[in-house]
């Protein structure tokens, strides 16, 4: 029986030692670079790439405190209708803080200049979960900021 755990963890070991590591891609890069010109650059049309960054459903805690778990469309697709409907253009990422938790797992905090048709810019911010899943990085879990209480301003100063 000891020769059999010991074949076993040569196995295992020798299993290891062959095995290509996994590659995490930097996650700042990987929302700056990807995600952020998205909202940016025809938004209404990158819809489905959008969906792309989300883990098949996310944890949306709103500013309220309510908790809701939807699919990556209805937390993309569905607003993105309603704010086309409002007037909305697009939005650009003003700034963003990143905070690495483990090696596959990053907290973002962001604030978004928002453009509408024949209205004054607004600020919107937001807080967002990543995990690295399946050989990308994907947003689990989103929570509305108060943009003030956490540092981020339209205009510096």
């Amino acid at each position: 029986m000891a020769s059999f755990f010991s074949a076993l963890l040569f196995v295992v070991l020798m299993t290891s030692a062959y095995a290509e590591p996994v590659s995490v891609p930097d996650p700042e890069t990987w929302y700056r670079d990807g995600y952020a010109p998205l909202w940016e650059a025809d938004p209404a049309g990158n819809t489905d790439t959008m969906i792309g960054y989300y883990a098949a459903s996310v944890e949306s805690r709103s500013a309220d405190g309510t908790i809701a778990t939807i699919s990556a469309h209805d937390f993309i697709a569905v607003p993105i209708e309603g704010w086309l409907a409002d007037g909305w253009l697009d939005s650009k990422l003003k700034d963003l803080h990143v905070e690495r938790i483990n090696e596959t797992t990053t907290s973002f905090k962001a604030s978004w200049i928002d453009r509408y048709d024949g209205a004054l810019d607004e600020l919107s911010c937001g807080w967002y979960l990543a995990d690295f899943m399946d050989g990308a990085w994907q947003f689990t879990a989103y929570a509305d900021l108060d943009c003030g209480a956490h540092g981020f301003r339209l205009h510096d100063s």
